[in-house]
């Protein structure tokens, strides 16, 4: 005979829902639908919704079906949780933890000599320096490195955030007449990108990689941003300067890229 256990259980990102057999009948494909979901593979963990499922009996027989009761919270926009300023400002609407992983760190010099023959044009990887910072306090150092070295899924920074407390990010691309651009000065340089955002179209440099490309799986297939709802980016172009009044900008916002995630205690 075939049972399987139910009960009061809370669904998160850490939760699975196991079972042997569900009948796919009346109230149980609910059941069922519940537990794929509990169990897929989410992309941003920030997406995944939170609540409980309960059933009125502890044990059900194959071929009976429970009562079943369940209430899901689907986590709301990031601007409920935090505001973002015209300077560019991240400012914390509660208590908050916040994950920064790095996306991209893209500065590439060109080099071209003639061997003999022919030009030939090769790629050199420039390091890129990263920093974030809340308040006044000193900054803290995210990223030091070139592309090759970049790994989106590790977490940079965790930091617990207070009601009313500001983020900042900085980067630099270490070259001889780099400058460091920083978030919350209004500059045209730095871009911050929620869900359903546009992605600016500037034409890349050379053969470099597009910001498209780096965020290639935080896009949706009309090209808007595409990331959970608690999520921010943060893009740098760090090797133009860029006229937000003109057409004609040559940078590409590839050059620094960080991946921020927001959850309250209701996650």
């Amino acid at each position: 005979m075939c049972h399987y256990v139910l009960g009061v259980q809370d669904i998160n990102p850490e939760f699975h829902l196991i079972y042997l057999h569900v009948p796919m009948k009346n109230n149980s494909k609910k059941l069922l639908m519940l537990g794929m979901l509990a169990i897929s593979s989410i992309a941003h963990a920030s997406d995944v919704p939170t609540g409980k499922i309960s059933a009125d009996s502890d044990v059900v027989l194959a071929g009976t079906f429970p009562k079943l009761d369940w209430k899901i919270n689907y986590p709301s926009p990031v601007t409920s949780l935090i505001e973002i300023t015209d300077p560019g400002v991240i400012v914390s609407r509660s208590d908050l933890t916040m994950q920064v992983r790095t996306l991209a760190a893209d500065v590439q010099e060109r080099r071209e000599f003639w061997n003999g023959f022919r030009w030939v044009v090769t790629f050199r990887y420039i390091t890129v320096t990263g920093y974030g910072r809340t308040n006044r306090s000193n900054y803290n150092l995210l990223f030091n490195g070139t592309q090759p070295f970049v790994n989106p899924a590790s977490i940079v920074w965790q930091r617990e955030l207070s009601e009313g407390e500001e983020v900042v990010f900085a980067a630099l691309a270490n070259f001889s007449g780099g400058r460091w651009y920083r978030s919350g000065q209004n500059d045209a340089n730095v871009l911050i990108l929620t869900d359903g955002d546009i992605p600016p179209e500037f034409a890349t440099w050379d053969t470099q990689s597009t910001l498209g490309t780096h965020i290639a799986p935080y896009l949706a297939p009309d090209g808007t941003i595409d990331i959970g709802p608690r999520d921010v980016i943060v893009a740098f172009e760090l090797t133009h300067v860029i006229d937000r009044n003109s057409n004609e900008n040559e940078g590409d916002f590839q050059d620094m890229i960080f991946l921020l995630t927001f959850q309250n205690d209701e996650d």
